[in-house]
């Protein structure tokens, strides 16, 4: 973890009940962002979020949340509640006027911070209306509080950094009542522990996505975790899986909540003790596998110790072991891994493997801000890479591999359309970041609307298939100096001399601006050495971060185009 993911978020917590108890939960815990809080006294939402000169505003929070109760925020939902109302319908327009307010007001705030999250508005459980109306269209209570939380989506729609939580799901999912009446009363704190404790769990796994830190890969056991028994004791027609029996639905289930998850471009693995070929013959060839070969980017299947194996997929995929899920049944290879690798995430499975799939379900550490191409092909990515490793055995040599690759580089400066991927491979990236910067879409964007600086995104491509935006660099000029911001690129294309046509290209465009001198100073991060080594060989000495530009150069295997 690098020095600027240890720096501390402020955040602000502004609501119409009682804060406090959501900041000292959002302050607990060793792991996950360093977070600290305050809280605006309870009622003073709209004073808040509309006065930036508002004391609270002096300490600059970088994270705003906005709790709120809809019959507390808003009048005419707390007269539709109690029917203190002439027309129902009066009053639905009446309430959208002031959802419109609301949300506007929290756009206003959201200029001041890198981040909002705004919990939808949920109706305490015990506020039962009328349920032959409550539905109804512009007359019952159910359909307002719907029809006010479609609406603040679509007005917080074109705000990057404003974010809308679904309290729904927060109070569906808990055993006991969201709500404690007693507790409003005596301190106007109106929800109860264990939903500020699942609101507390959701944000800081939002606040961590945000800043690059959600899981990549998920690596599975195979025996009594993808599927029932012991293959080589039981044999590939007698484990447990898919119908008609009632165990064997319950793994198919697992199974196709993995699959979910690997489309929307968590990476799968295999970590397993079990004979490989028979292993990989179930996987490919069982009639219930919901999960087959092409769905796993690399597997360890042997006898080794399962920790060494970890790291040798670690070294497959050229990622962070803090970028691992590990699931498996047995408690005994849990506790090694925890013991031997601690940055692995290995969650308790339970018990039953009927609880496998809401379990999957639950895990709330693959959050992402925005959902792209790239993360959607990034199993095939990893897949095309495999077949990259075995062209390079097959070769002569590294130079007539990479001439057999057929590199194609496209270069833009950064725009709308891309500033989504572009911030997740700023936030996310940790091997090969110069600088380690971590901003937010709407701060990065801000950063490039200045003149003087300028950003430019890079697409990588082979005859192997699309690596989509992959690299991306900025420059900030200051007279006839330019100093490289960021200097950012997935480990996907490390290798391949890519970063030499990225630096080439940065390079070209800062002398093209007037610069006479380029500083790329580093940052030191304990996984940013690729990065380091990389630059330290072309700046013009050892104790100097200045870039001799004879050094560097676009490599002949690699064609750039320059998109404007």
């Amino acid at each position: 973890m690098d020095q600027k993911e240890e720096a501390v978020r402020q955040i602000l917590l502004v609501g119409d009940t009682t804060m406090d108890p959501l900041g000292r939960l959002l302050e607990r815990g060793e792991n996950g962002p360093r977070l600290r809080t305050s809280s605006a006294p309870y009622g003073q939402v709209f004073q808040i979020l509309l006065d930036g000169t508002h004391p609270l505003w002096a300490s600059k929070p970088d994270i705003l949340v906005v709790w709120t109760a809809p019959n507390l925020t808003l009048p005419s939902v707390a007269r539709l509640l109690r029917f203190e109302f002439e027309s129902a319908a009066a009053e639905h327009e009446a309430a959208l006027r002031e959802v419109a307010q609301f949300a506007d007001a929290v756009i206003k705030a959201a200029k001041r911070v890198g981040l909002v999250l705004v919990p939808t508005w949920i109706l305490p459980t015990h506020e039962r209306w009328i349920q032959t109306l409550t539905w109804r269209h512009g007359v019952g209570l159910s359909n307002l509080v719907a029809r006010a939380n479609l609406m603040l989506a679509e007005k917080f729609a074109a705000e990057q950094n404003v974010v809308l939580l679904d309290a729904g799901y927060w109070q569906a999912s808990l055993s006991r009542s969201a709500y404690d009446p007693r507790m409003y009363a005596v301190a106007k704190i109106l929800y109860s522990q264990v939903l500020f404790e699942k609101a507390a769990a959701e944000m800081k796994a939002v606040i961590a996505g945000s800043l690059g830190r959600a899981k990549k890969v998920i690596i599975c056991d195979l025996d009594n975790t993808l599927w029932g028994g012991v293959v080589g004791d039981d044999g590939p027609q007698n484990i447990k899986l898919g119908g008609p029996d009632p165990l064997g639905e319950c793994f198919h289930a697992f199974q196709a909540g993995l699959k979910g998850l690997r489309s929307r471009g968590i990476l799968l693995a295999v970590c397993s003790k079990n004979n490989e070929e028979l292993a990989l013959s179930v996987i490919d060839e069982h009639p219930a596998m919901v999960l087959r070969k092409s769905d796993f980017v690399t597997w360890r299947i042997n006898w080794k110790d399962k920790a060494e194996n970890l790291l040798g997929i670690a070294e497959d995929l050229n990622l962070g072991l803090d970028s691992f899920v590990f699931l498996d049944d047995s408690p005994q290879e849990r506790d090694q891994v925890r013991q031997l690798l601690p940055q692995v995430f290995t969650p308790d499975l339970p018990q039953s493997p009927s609880e496998y799939a809401p379990f999957l379900a639950s895990l709330n550490c693959f959050e992402t801000s925005n959902l792209g191409k790239e993360d959607l092909g990034r199993t095939q990515m990893y897949q095309a890479e495999r077949g990259r490793k075995e062209a390079l055995e097959l070769s002569g040599g590294v130079e007539d591999w990479l001439g057999s690759l057929e590199i194609k580089v496209e270069a833009a400066p950064l725009r709308r359309e891309s500033l989504p991927r572009a911030a997740q491979l700023l936030n996310k990236t940790n091997q090969f970041n110069l600088t380690l910067r971590r901003l937010d879409e709407k701060s990065f964007w801000d950063w490039a609307e200045n003149p003087e600086h300028s950003i430019y995104t890079f697409n990588v491509s082979d005859r192997f298939g699309d690596f989509g935006l992959v690299g991306l660099s900025s420059i900030a000029m200051h007279g006839s100096e330019a100093r490289i911001a960021d200097f950012v690129m997935s480990c996907r294309v490390m290798g391949k001399k890519v970063e030499e046509a990225l630096l080439g290209y940065t390079v070209e465009r800062a002398r093209a601006a007037g610069a006479e001198h380029i500083l790329a100073p580093p940052v030191d991060g304990p996984r940013n050495q690729p990065a380091k080594s990389f630059f330290a060989e072309k700046f013009v000495s050892v104790d100097s971060a200045s870039i001799d530009m004879a050094r560097v150069s676009i490599p002949s295997h690699i064609s750039m185009k320059e998109e404007v």
